[in-house]
């Protein structure tokens, strides 16, 4: 099994989508078994996966991440990582294996009672990242049997459950924009991934950059992408700014096919799916 992070510091580059599609792709052109694990509040992998009315469902039900690490931290009726894992939630045909461990904006608030509590307690920050890292760490070690590549989607900037996935993960993946200020941002997120990571002795190699909404008719975006290629490394296949790529993010209510999803895009996300495989050795 492989764990990915999936983050950027900036918001708005993709990250969500690349998720998304990663995961269906995986699940059902190379039939692998996918867990995403949406870590972001603003629970938009979670809605494009799930949709509302199954999103709204799991909240209601408490069946949501921050209910998962509330009973740590709030002391809440104790239930095991599986009870809150909804399966098989994908849109498209033949049920392939993307499940789905849904956030919502309340988990913001968890994983700030949970640093309230235990520095009350007499924990150092390092001693509550370490605790939180622990958390997660067992939590997916008691499902990993079931699943070929676990997906977390991690919110923008770094937060204690970001860098607890981070800690976790054997590659990060960083979706961007083929612009300068996105590409500044880089340098400085990749020390700090690097940080998080050398403890498992991973290095830069290990994480890997993804350009996202490239447009040609924009000059800068071709120089950009040279400039991304050499500074970093990337992934060779570039995601266009593509409006079915756009519309596959809407749930649909009738199962359809993977090329009825993605349109004219349904080549380069199986591209990618299948660079994604190779990079991170699940080939």
């Amino acid at each position: 099994m492989r764990i990915v992070s999936v983050m950027n510091m900036k918001g708005g580059v993709g990250k969500s989508t690349s998720v998304c599609m990663l995961a269906e792709a995986l699940a059902s052109q190379a039939s692998m078994r996918v867990l995403v694990v949406d870590l972001d509040p603003q629970s938009n992998a979670s809605m494009i996966l799930c949709g509302l009315d199954k999103w709204s469902e799991l909240r209601e039900s408490e069946r949501t991440l921050d209910a998962y690490f509330a009973q740590f931290v709030h002391g809440t009726e104790p239930r095991r990582f599986h009870e809150f894992i909804a399966p098989r939630i994908s849109d498209l045909q033949g049920e392939p294996v993307v499940d789905l461990v849904v956030a919502t904006p309340e988990f913001r608030y968890v994983e700030r009672d949970a640093l309230d509590k235990f520095i009350r307690q007499g924990f150092t920050i390092t001693a509550v990242q370490e605790r939180l890292t622990r958390l997660m760490a067992s939590a997916v070690e008691s499902v990993a049997s079931n699943y070929d590549v676990v997906l977390f989607d991690c919110p923008p900037g770094i937060s204690l459950f970001a860098e607890a996935a981070i800690t976790m993960s054997e590659y990060v993946v960083i979706p961007t924009i083929p612009d300068y200020v996105s590409r500044l941002g880089i340098f400085a997120f990749r020390r700090r991934a690097v940080r998080s990571m050398e403890k498992r002795r991973f290095t830069e190699d290990n994480i890997l950059t993804l350009i996202t909404k490239y447009d040609p008719n924009i000059v800068l975006h071709e120089s950009e992408v040279l400039s991304l290629r050499s500074d970093f490394k990337t992934f060779d296949i570039v995601v266009p700014q593509n409006e079915n790529i756009a519309r596959a993010g809407e749930w649909s209510e009738t199962p359809r096919s993977f090329d009825q999803k993605y349109g004219d895009a349904a080549g380069i996300v199986r591209d990618l799916a299948a660079e994604f495989q190779e990079k991170v050795g699940l080939l």
